[in-house]
């Protein structure tokens, strides 16, 4: 098989993946980033700006900016780090309440895909691990 065809779909799902998801973004009041930053920070707090935005892969202008505005809706706790510049984040009470509903949502709207393409459990176990195993190399390459 042609490897430019499995990266080619890779990369062709992102955006109908999101757009599917949109409808539930507008409902909460989050863009996608925000999403994305607001459960990492529920799987790994307490955690930092730094640490967000190497595992996210993103900037780390664009990480401050998407936790002022996740700040600003009260969804985070801020506590102050063992350096000065050092700031502690995880989710409020409002920012877990928030996520809790939103994962449901997004992992009904997940298993509905799965099912009705009739993917395995076999499957999708594979395809996890083979997706997992891309993106460990791909970090290795970023790296060196």
């Amino acid at each position: 098989m042609d490897t430019t065809l499995l990266f080619n779909q890779l990369t062709g799902v992102y955006r109908p993946y999101i757009k599917l998801f949109q409808p539930v973004f507008d409902e909460f009041e989050l863009f996608p980033a925000q999403w994305l930053v607001l459960k990492d920070i529920s799987q790994n707090a307490p955690t930092t700006l730094v640490q967000i935005s190497k595992r996210r892969a993103i900037e780390k202008p664009t990480t401050r900016k998407i936790l002022k505005a996740l700040s600003e809706k009260s969804l985070l706790i801020v506590e102050q780090g063992k350096d000065k510049r050092e700031k502690k984040l995880s989710l409020s009470d409002d920012g877990k309440l928030l996520f809790t509903k939103m994962s449901e949502r997004i992992e009904g709207i997940q298993d509905k895909i799965i099912k009705e393409a009739n993917i395995s459990a076999e499957q999708l176990i594979e395809t996890y691990h083979t997706i997992r195993l891309i993106h460990e190399q791909i970090n290795k390459m970023e790296e060196s």
